[in-house]
């Protein structure tokens, strides 16, 4: 977490001159553009994001009244109110042999695309610390994916191997993904200004490590919003579009969205306070989170459980990739 208060710390030249997001249709495969690199505000776009459905008509008024809602409205386009960093898999052992699975993934979301270290002090070692982590929550990916086969053999009385996802996963399309969500003022503090917009997210599975500022929220059977408080020592794992479909809803994605921590009246003015490391800075909350994005093979078929071990069975289903791209486009905005 202190890898990625540091980097945004950094002026916003420099952060950008590591930006390069830029949709895969409108590049060439070669042209280092893609989904790595750095975002800022408003660039990200996932509010009412779900691909199957509509949240917000599900969402309802959750007793809020029509006023406020009226007042509020939605991000009105504006984008999410967060900064990012996004990485994927680089040099890790066991992944991405195979020469073809690696060329869609790099066609895709580009090479990775990284902050030089020599000119920001704060920063040594990041590059190390983010590749390190990264392969450190392979490892307890594939137990969930394990975990995954398993409970879903004995729900549905099954034989559904304990390798079935593991199987489709050993060329993971991955993103590790730093977050910012700066303090917004009181007047601002709104539907219009959420951090993240309600949403689902697009693989099997997320794996989140966030500080201990809050905001993340779920929501519930009943529709309405509850906190997701930071417990320390924890991850939050939340359950993809991919996997929800995989199942037929046995594990239901999880809608979810982040409300940016408000402005404090009370807040500090002195630079002295700028360097704490508990979120803080100037005295005001600042979230910081770190999202691992675990998605399959980029042509692995993702089809409904109960088709396994059927003779067309993957002819029922869309890839990976497919999906990703549908998702993405709809997301991103280029520069």
């Amino acid at each position: 977490m202190e890898k990625s208060r540091n980097f945004f710390r950094l002026d916003l030249m420099h952060k950008s001159a590591v930006g390069t997001r830029q949709p895969s249709s409108s590049r060439s495969s070669s042209d280092g553009g893609g989904y790595r690199g750095y975002f800022g505000m408003g660039m990200e776009d996932l509010d009412n994001k779900d691909g199957t459905r509509d949240l917000a008509m599900e969402e309802g008024n959750c007793g809020i009244s029509d006023e406020i809602i009226e007042a509020e409205g939605t991000n009105n386009g504006g984008g999410d109110q967060k900064e990012g960093f996004d990485c994927g898999l680089e040099g890790v052992p066991g992944y991405h042999l195979n020469t073809l699975s690696r060329k869609a993934y790099i066609d895709f979301f580009g090479d990775n695309s990284w902050p030089d270290e020599d000119d920001h002090g704060s920063i040594v070692g990041f590059r190390k610390t983010l590749i390190e982590y990264q392969q450190a929550l392979l490892q307890l990916s594939d137990k969930l994916l394990i975990a995954l086969a398993v409970s879903l053999s004995l729900r549905i009385n099954k034989n559904i191997p304990m390798n079935y996802f593991i199987d489709r996963s050993r060329n993971p399309m991955c993103t590790l993904r730093l977050l910012h969500y700066p303090p917004v003022t009181p007047n601002t503090h709104s539907r219009a200004s959420h951090g993240c917009g309600a949403h689902t997210d697009y693989g099997l599975f997320t794996i989140l490590q966030q500080d201990e500022i809050g905001g993340l929220q779920i929501r519930n059977r009943s529709n309405c919003w509850i906190d997701a408080r930071p417990i320390p020592g924890s991850f939050v794992i939340n359950v993809g579009d991919m996997l929800s479909w995989w199942t037929e809803g046995m594990y239901a994605s999880t809608v979810h969205r982040v409300i940016s921590p408000a402005w404090r009246d009370d807040s500090l003015t002195s630079s002295d306070d700028k360097d704490r490391d508990d979120g803080y800075e100037y005295g005001a909350p600042h979230r910081y989170s770190i999202p691992f994005f675990f998605n399959p093979d980029h042509d692995a078929v993702v089809k409904p459980i109960r088709y396994v071990g059927a003779a067309d069975e993957d002819d029922c289903g869309k890839t990976a990739i497919e999906i990703l791209k549908e998702r993405y486009a709809g997301t991103f905005k280029s520069n």
